[in-house]
């Protein structure tokens, strides 16, 4: 505290990446915000519960602005909390700004004292699920849009349970981890295990079914070519409606990534979805086989703040022959590490249906 009572307000490092506001020691303050203009199809979220249509817009819009304030009550628990403001499409509210929960949980890091599983962590609440948060790790272009899994509406980012992750062994050099990619803190082997109602943070739980999803993600030649990993996902339960159908998946994922670029490429192989969408529509507890597959690449140039993207997506849905394919890339100009602007564009097909979209997004991190 300063003087008059007044808090002080610097900055604080609240993630590998050191953006975040300490708040008088108290609290830590950190948001995102994604404001872009677009022409081209409506941006469906994976979490909406209205039907995916082709329609084209053109205007400036709030993708979606999260806002985070995390606290440790002491050296071994923590607690955050996230709202995801967005703009309400839906009813005679649409053109509002919608706020909704997306993170609350207490953390518990238990003190093991082992030498093999190290950084054990321990989220419970409305929690992170083990897959993208990882990955957007690495493809950090969700300012464009949903990662390949939830754009294609298998699962999202979040759900009410509880979640387990750590290490395997020691963890990671710490100049590996600060100049090249610190998403994985292991230097061997990191997992991720949890337990949740299976619709997501924004759906009502419609049965009593729960959802076990794991992640396994290895460095197998970690002092060779610690660039390298190989991860492992899957889900396994129902979808979330009434009638249960099965909702079962399993995603093969490797990822290289250097200091100046990065290549990642996903398998997907599945029954159904997290929100029983992809169901017999005649008998609505079977679920339908889908499969697919997404690849991604970055490179920076250099010292210079301009970065070069691209992502290519297929995804089917068999027995309705339901078939998506996306071409997305992109030019990303970095002001500074909490500001950038993207220009991207996508060449969206869906069946035999194709729209292109053009995009200029200003992404805020702080």
């Amino acid at each position: 505290m300063c003087e008059n009572g007044i808090a002080q307000v610097g900055s604080s490092s609240t993630d590998d990446d050191g953006k975040g506001i300490n708040i008088a020691d108290l609290v830590e303050m950190s948001g995102d915000w994604f404001i872009a203009y677009r022409d081209g199809i409506k941006q469906i979220q994976a979490d909406e519960t209205v039907p995916v249509v082709n329609e084209h817009t053109s205007s400036f819009v709030l993708k979606r602005s999260y806002f985070t304030l995390k606290k440790e009550l002491n050296d071994v628990f923590s607690v955050r909390y996230t709202m995801d403001l967005t703009i309400d499409t839906e009813g005679d509210d649409a053109g509002n700004v919608e706020t909704r929960l997306k993170y609350l949980y207490l953390m518990t890091k238990p003190k093991l004292n082992s030498k093999v599983l190290t950084g054990t962590a321990i989220e419970v609440g409305m929690v992170h699920r083990p897959w993208l948060d990882y990955e957007q790790k690495m493809n950090t272009y969700r300012v464009q849009d949903n990662m390949f899994i939830e754009r294609n509406r298998i699962f999202n980012s979040a759900d009410f349970g509880v979640t387990v992750t750590g290490n395997i062994g020691p963890k990671m050099d710490e100049e590996f981890l600060k100049n090249v990619n610190g998403v994985m803190k292991g230097k061997y082997v990191s997992y991720s295990l949890g337990i949740y109602n299976g619709g997501g943070y924004s759906g009502i739980e419609n049965n009593n079914n729960k959802v076990i999803a794991g992640r396994l993600t290895v460095r197998p030649l970690a002092n060779m070519l610690p660039q390298l990993q190989l991860s492992g996902y899957f889900n396994r339960g129902k979808g979330n409606s009434e009638f249960s159908p099965d909702f079962n998946q399993v995603l093969g994922f490797l990822a290289f990534t250097e200091k100046q670029f990065k290549i990642t490429a996903q398998f997907h192989d599945g029954v159904g979805d997290f929100r029983a969408r992809y169901i017999d529509p005649v008998d609505p507890s079977r679920s339908l086989d889908n499969h697919g597959y997404s690849f991604f690449g970055e490179y920076k140039f250099g010292k210079s703040p301009f970065s070069l993207w691209g992502r290519f997506d297929e995804f089917e849905v068999e027995e309705i022959d339901e078939q998506t394919q996306r071409v997305i890339g992109g030019l990303t100009y970095r002001v500074n590490k909490m500001i950038r602007l993207i220009l991207n564009t996508e060449h969206t097909t869906v069946d035999d249906n194709t729209e292109d979209t053009y995009e200029l997004n200003l992404e805020i991190s702080f």
